[in-house]
């Protein structure tokens, strides 16, 4: 038992213990994301309540129930920059909305325009709330911004006495942090306690269950294995093969009915289109007469050939190798290949 416990136990550290780590570091980056988020929708003045010189470039502010907004001054795909008008100080300055919010504020400048050209009585009776990052403008929206008052019959002395050429850059809620974060949370936590539940007890549990079924004893294993041949993805003891891949599984030689080595090449491409070489991996899968599938990861060709020379050995009953001719039968019929290794068990 001992033998069988400390190979199980390896291989389930080997496997299990990276997923802790990635698990826990999904955790950490998932809660600090989703603090970020809180401590930034909770912590932040009011823009409106600020002046120039109190105002921070870099740090995050909210503009709350404002409906200050003059007009539009360039847009790009995602968004529309808005003039808003800062009563704090009366200055103007920049506001850039996207989705939802950037239909607020395009709604709420056509009902301010109707009250600037006296079609209305008042400002818009809508508000905005957002909050964002205060950003320097950068030299295309400096101009656009220069341009509109310009335009309109200001001189560039006016301008910049009137200006803060700054700019309230939000997005269009903290929903979508809050939501990656809360993900990342769990999916960290889910894959942590699945990973440690597994080295706990559940990967050997599913070994226990496929030796049960198989008709291999612990003691029986754990004494074959302390002479198994050992490969990176599988231990070939006298009488079944321990693998170690995706999952760990437990094979005996006395159901393996076929044998063969794939080898798997992938290209690859830059951006989908330019050749960029090619990598080639290889494996050996192994078929019961179940059908199940069994595959063993390789390093290399020659260890890939190593294992089915041992196999060979240790099994030469089992069919091996691999040809269009045998794909076909196993397809077809299967059960003229289960027929052929059991001839050859009597030879």
């Amino acid at each position: 038992m001992e033998e069988l416990n400390k190979r199980i136990g390896a291989k389930a550290r080997k496997k299990y213990l990276p997923l802790i780590i990635i698990g826990l570091i999904m955790l950490l980056a998932g809660a600090a994301l989703l603090g970020s988020a809180i401590i930034t929708g909770s912590d932040v003045e009011d823009l409106n309540t600020l002046t120039e010189d109190q105002l921070r470039t870099g740090n995050t502010y909210a503009l709350v129930d404002n409906n200050l907004l003059i007009d539009v001054f360039a847009t790009d795909n995602s968004g529309a920059y808005i003039i808003l008008y800062r009563s704090s100080d009366s200055k103007y300055m920049g506001l850039y909305l996207k989705g939802s919010k950037k239909r607020t504020g395009e709604s709420i400048i056509e009902e301010n325009r109707k009250y600037l050209t006296d079609e209305a009585d008042s400002l818009s009776s809508k508000t905005i709330s957002v909050k964002g990052k205060l950003t320097a403008m950068t030299g295309d929206e400096k101009q656009y911004f220069q341009e509109y008052f310009t335009d309109g019959g200001w001189s560039l002395e006016e301008v910049d006495r009137s200006v803060d050429y700054r700019t309230l850059n939000t997005s269009e809620d903290d929903s979508m942090m809050i939501i990656f974060a809360v993900v990342f949370v769990l999916i960290g936590l889910g894959l942590t306690i699945y990973a440690a539940r597994q080295l706990a007890g559940g990967f050997k549990s599913k070994i226990s269950e496929q030796m049960s079924a198989q008709g291999l004893s612990a003691e029986r294993a754990s004494a074959e294995l302390s002479g198994a041949q050992k490969f990176g993805g599988v231990d070939l003891a006298q009488t079944f093969a321990l693998i170690s891949g995706s999952k760990a599984e437990i094979v005996t030689y006395e159901n393996l009915v076929w044998a063969y080595k794939f080898v798997h090449t992938t290209q690859h491409k830059i951006y989908g289109i330019i050749p960029a070489g090619k990598s080639v991996t290889y494996s050996v899968v192994l078929f019961d007469c179940r059908k199940q599938k069994y595959t063993i990861g390789c390093r290399n060709e020659a260890e890939a050939d190593s294992i089915l020379k041992a196999l060979s050995t240790l099994a030469p009953h089992v069919i091996t190798g691999y040809s269009d001719e045998l794909q076909n039968v196993a397809d077809s019929n299967y059960q003229q290949l289960i027929d052929e290794s059991a001839r050859r068990k009597t030879m």
